[in-house]
């Protein structure tokens, strides 16, 4: 049957039994075996404690039919919306993850299920490519250990790692100056922060797991240079790099920089020059890690100075002086997130947004930091690590909070960072202190910890009595907010005063998990697997009829938000629009100018039916919301009605590739745009900017106008696939072939096996010439720029194999 229910229909059939629990399980295990192996300080008991509160935190999603995304907010857009049983969205604020991040990787799993390289978006936008947005995560290790499970249990299986890599590597850095149980205590506050729980389905937090790994890279290196501490600071960069979010890299690495600089100007200048050398090392790790993430960076940079984004920042440029949340309210949340209200539970009366709340590890963070600089006055010592947390943390702070000086100089370095997503480092910060202070307190005296403790609460009691709370509920919502840490705080006093501790730690690290995990809470909702993505009539239609006896794939679009752009992708459908900040700028700019297309709200929303670009974009189906009536009778058919929508169909659809009567060719800018934003007629003239001719009859069979009885090239699609077209061409004399496949650099044409220079027509498409003649033609995506890029990677990569193996063999002695 076409039409299946929407209960019974699944993107990727998920199974009632959820081996995720085992498939991580199988993985950590693995992982901690061979870091013991090689000599790493890991105990299995330590490793098993991690393990068990992921699997407590992820229980459901690891374990049962169920996920943990936003899947849900699919129900309130059409066509769902018409045809599912419509329930409250639990978090909107994370619409984000259905609209962009799930269907992006969506496409990168299934270009890897058929062993192809994730190169090529060719379902949104007329096509770009896939690869450079780095929020598809195309390339990270992450994404390529959880292909085996199905979508939805391949999230909860990458955020499960996630959280392990934080757990694990946390504890390990942590454990290099102070005890187990503190060093077990810092992890947890790093791994369940709220910034890592909030993204935690987002390629920011990808990357920002590997901070840790890349603090103790950075630390081994600067303790003992040696050719395995050398290849583990390269993998931690690759792994970072390719996680898909340069600008958080860029923050882990400016906090590393700080680092190396406090340890070899600061904590030992006697060892000056050993510690250049060690600096020269590190900067070669991230240089080879570089090269090994070619091909992702490569393309990137290939990508961004034409996408979307570019374009909006040039033709709107952000000229504010201001900075986000850094006023005094704002200030509030970064120890106490759900002040204003518990959102997304609660509507919050002040600055909490998914942006604002993720600068919490727990409030012993805050109490630890005061605890290290009461302990440092007192010592009069400035030359300790501790020291460096703290003054770290009031760095990242000013720039959090736009200080003059601190804040400009810091966006002078990293103009595209974003100080909001600085709160990584904050959060980080504040789990290493707490695991400091814990230490310290053990090991020396307790009282500079109750110190800490007794403002934390101080800070708590007076934001209480100078708040002015307009009514008496927010007044008991805030005492709610509060009342964990307050539990935190009173433990933590508690054990520092007790004979026996061993009950005291427990319940300590009990009431920080509780915390960090109410703190967190809503962010990612638990929903069956089943919400992921259902299949209504309406869409099942459209794949039938997109598979139906077709030589080459078919397009659509829909009116308004009817199949939400990326969406369409879940479902393998081809969209014109596009929902993407690297996006093919040059392509909504043409869309902007001859349809009239608004491309500066959230997304482009397509509402013009009437303009002939539809007929040039092979668009052969229109999808709308029910009700949805075209003007145009003799253009539009009605093919389907539902309550989930309607499909009409185009009759005047041109093919992908076809050959044009009429060339039009003005060199000059303006002049050519001109002839475009008033151009209709696709089908039979095509404008171009440049024109390459290498003969007088080509010039005067391309430019002068001709009989309409003259003989017409002919073009006969063959079967093909997205990045792979072929066609047979029957041409009397020159001729242009154009096609609505957008021009990228990439794109091959052969004519009978020969390599044939493609070129712009219509401003953004891809076309080229054949002369008078038979001609089998194939158009085929080969990015050289990606291909030499894995050369250049696996030359790295082999180069650093063959390093391992010589270093290996022993001279005889």
């Amino acid at each position: 049957r076409i039409f299946r229910s929407a209960a019974a229909c699944r993107l990727e059939s998920a199974p009632v039994f959820n081996g995720t629990w085992a498939y991580v399980a199988a993985l950590y295990v693995i992982a901690v075996w061979w870091a013991r192996r090689r000599g790493v300080d890991l105990p299995w008991r330590v490793a098993g404690l991690f393990y068990v509160l992921v699997l407590l935190c992820l229980f459901r999603p690891m374990t049962q039919a169920y996920v943990n995304v936003p899947s849900d907010f699919v129900q309130i857009l059409p066509p769902w919306n018409g045809y599912l049983h419509k329930q409250a969205v639990v978090n909107k604020e994370m619409n984000d993850l259905t609209m962009q991040i799930i269907p992006w990787a969506h496409q990168a799993r299934e270009a890897w299920r058929s062993f192809q390289f994730p190169v090529w978006n060719d379902l949104s936008g007329g096509g770009y490519p896939l690869l450079a947005n780095g929020q598809s995560s195309a390339m990270s290790p992450l994404r390529l250990l959880a292909l085996p499970l199905p979508l939805g249990y391949a999230f909860t299986a990458e955020a499960a790692l996630k959280l392990l890599i934080a757990l694990t590597f946390m504890y390990l850095f942590c454990r290099r100056r102070y005890r187990e149980v503190p060093s077990i205590i810092g992890a947890i506050s790093f791994a369940f922060c709220t910034f890592n729980n909030t993204w935690l389905h987002f390629p920011i937090v990808t990357v920002a797991v590997w901070l840790p790994a890349a603090l103790l890279a950075v630390d081994l290196l600067l303790e003992r240079r040696s050719y395995a501490r050398f290849v583990f600071a390269v993998v931690v960069w690759s792994v970072m790099l390719y996680g898909g979010h340069p600008e958080t890299v860029s923050h882990v690495t400016f906090l590393c920089a700080l680092y190396v600089l406090w340890i070899a100007a600061i904590e030992r200048p006697a060892l000056f020059r050993d510690s250049i050398r060690s600096m020269l090392t590190m900067a070669a790790a991230i240089a080879i890690a570089a090269v090994i993430a070619a091909p992702f960076l490569v393309t990137f940079a290939e990508t961004v100075t034409k996408s979307k984004r570019y374009d909006d920042l040039k033709a709107r440029p952000n000229v504010s002086n201001a900075v986000p949340y850094s006023d005094f309210p704002s200030m509030v949340v970064l120890f106490q997130p759900h002040f204003y209200g518990h959102i997304p539970y609660d509507k919050a009366w002040g600055p909490a947004t998914a942006e604002s709340i993720t600068g919490f590890a727990g409030i012993m963070g805050i109490a630890s930091f005061f605890a290290l600089l009461i302990r440092t006055i007192r010592r009069r010592q400035v030359r300790n690590r501790e020291l460096f947390f703290v003054l770290a943390t009031v760095i990242v702070v000013a720039v959090m909070l736009g200080s003059p000086v601190v804040s400009w100089l810091f966006h002078l370095i990293f103009r595209l960072a974003a100080n909001a997503r600085l709160r990584l480092l904050f959060c980080f910060l504040l789990a290493l202190m707490t695991a400091a202070a814990l230490d310290i307190a053990q090991s020396e005296r307790v009282s500079d910890l109750l110190a800490g403790c007794a403002v934390a609460a101080a800070m708590l009691l007076a934001l209480l009595t100078t708040t002015h709370f307009t009514s008496a509920p927010l007044r008991d919502m805030a005492v709610l907010a509060i009342l964990p840490s307050v539990l935190v705080l009173a433990l933590a006093t508690l054990l520092a005063s007790a004979r026996t501790r061993t009950i005291g730690i427990a319940a300590l690290t009990a009431g920080i998990i509780a915390e960090l995990w109410t703190a967190s809470a809503g962010w990612n909702p638990v929903l069956p697997a089943e919400s992921m993505y259902p299949v209504t009539p309406l869409i099942a239609k459209l794949q039938h009829l997109a598979g139906k006896g077709t030589s080459t794939p078919v397009r659509i679009v829909g009116i308004g938000p009817a199949l939400f752009p990326n969406t369409n992708a879940v479902y393998g459908l081809e969209d014109i629009r596009a929902h993407d900040p690297m996006a093919n700028g040059r392509y909504l700019g043409l869309m902007r100018l001859v349809t009239g297309l608004v491309t500066f709200d959230y997304f482009a929303k397509w509402d013009n039916t009437e303009t002939t670009m539809l007929d040039y974009l092979s668009v052969r189906y229109v999808v709308g919301r029910p009700g949805l009536t075209l003007a145009d009778t003799e253009r539009y058919h009605l093919i389907y009605q539902g309550k989930d929508g309607e499909i009409f169909e185009n009759r005047n659809v041109l093919p992908r590739f076809f050959a044009v009567r009429n060339v039009m060719l003005e060199f000059r800018n303006g002049p050519f745009l001109s002839k475009l934003s008033k151009h209709s007629d696709w089908a039979h003239t095509a404008v171009v900017k440049v024109l390459p001719v290498d003969s007088d009859r080509m010039r005067q069979d391309l430019l002068a106008p001709r009989p309409l009885n003259a003989p017409e090239t002919s073009v006969k699609l063959l079967p093909s696939s997205r990045t792979d077209f072929r066609m047979h061409v029957h041409a009397p004399r020159h001729s242009l072939i154009v096609s609505s496949q957008p021009w990228w650099r990439g794109w091959r044409v052969t004519r009978n096996g020969q390599p044939v220079a493609p070129q712009p027509v219509n401003g953004v498409f891809l076309g080229f010439t054949v002369p008078p003649g038979d001609w089998d033609i194939r158009v085929h995506y080969v990015p050289m720029s990606f291909y030499l890029g894995l050369l250049a990677s696996m030359l790295a990569i082999a180069t650093l194999v063959a390093a391992g193996l010589r270093n290996r063999v022993r001279p005889a002695s």
